[in-house]
């Protein structure tokens, strides 16, 4: 009884907002972990059988030569094997990261994503409940603005190396495919049933370009790291007192140019997001 009258007192507040903080963080962690292993389970249920279908429609390619249905279904019989195996894997098994030890011979429980959805959403209605309880002096809020500032550096990055990997991927498939496209076009002639070959190169270069050019992966990987750099050196001049920090003579005084240069980074950033996935609305915009 007497706990959990200590706990509704508003000196323990402070307290509980940093343990709740670090709920939220996790739960959001996990949810992050979920929908991604969401999203690869639909990707990899569409290829899977798309290149199955694809390479039943090759075999019965009428004059198609042994040597190239080897050449074909040497690479692609795996991969389209592997998605397979992975779609029922993560099918199976959906949800966040595995829950407890790992133990021989026994399956680890996984929280799924509406679960850990509810979660959050509680956790973050509590916070608000805890906030409005707790009396916290504008210094301790923006020490903790400036801690969670690192982690919105580790975000940035992570996301823009997710863009920069796709978009490198994308790339690839074009510069190879459009060199074995016109290797292959030439040989067209002497080799007739190769026209099947060109166009299908020809067709996944066509969508490697319509990925890119629709979806921008360069740029948005470059404005992330651009966002993440600029605030790790906001972050290092501010601990050393270098810079724009130089003229401060406090602790709070420099604390408060931190988070209002941050707040303007994070802000900058939103709009270059929201540019980026409107591209009609900035074309009228520039008109």
């Amino acid at each position: 009884m007497s706990e959990n009258v200590n706990a509704q007192l508003p000196g323990n507040a402070n307290a509980q907002l940093l343990v709740l903080d670090h709920e939220i963080r996790q739960t959001e962690s996990h949810l992050a972990v979920a929908r991604r292993r969401k999203r690869r389970s639909n990707l990899s249920l569409v290829f899977g059988p798309a290149l199955l279908i694809l390479l039943y429609g090759i075999y019965w390619i009428p004059h198609i030569e042994r040597r190239a249905l080897v050449a074909i279904y040497l690479p692609t019989v795996p991969i389209a094997l592997f998605f397979f195996v992975a779609a029922v894997k993560l099918k199976v098994t959906p949800g966040g990261p595995p829950i407890g030890e790992l133990q021989l011979g026994e399956a680890r429980q996984r929280a799924k994503g509406d679960v850990l959805e509810l979660q959050l959403a509680r956790q973050r209605d509590q916070r608000k409940f805890l906030a409005g309880d707790a009396d916290t002096p504008i210094a301790i809020r923006r020490i903790s603005y400036k801690s969670e500032a690192y982690a919105d550096i580790n975000k940035f990055r992570n996301e823009s190396t997710r863009y920069r990997r796709v978009n490198n991927m994308l790339q690839a498939i074009l510069i190879i495919g459009s060199l074995a496209a016109t290797g292959t076009s030439a040989l067209t002639a002497s080799v007739p049933d190769i026209r099947w070959v060109t166009l299908g190169m020809t067709f996944a270069v066509g969508i490697a370009s319509g990925f890119m050019g629709y979806f921008k992966y360069k740029e948005r990987s470059f404005y992330l790291q651009q966002t993440a750099d600029a605030i790790e050196s906001e972050w290092e001049a501010v601990e050393v007192g270098i810079g724009r920090y130089q003229r401060f003579e406090t602790e709070e005084q420099r604390l408060e140019e931190f988070v209002e240069e941050v707040h303007r980074l994070k802000s900058e950033q939103k709009k270059r997001q929201q540019n980026l996935e409107q591209p009609e609305l900035r074309h009228s915009q520039g008109e």
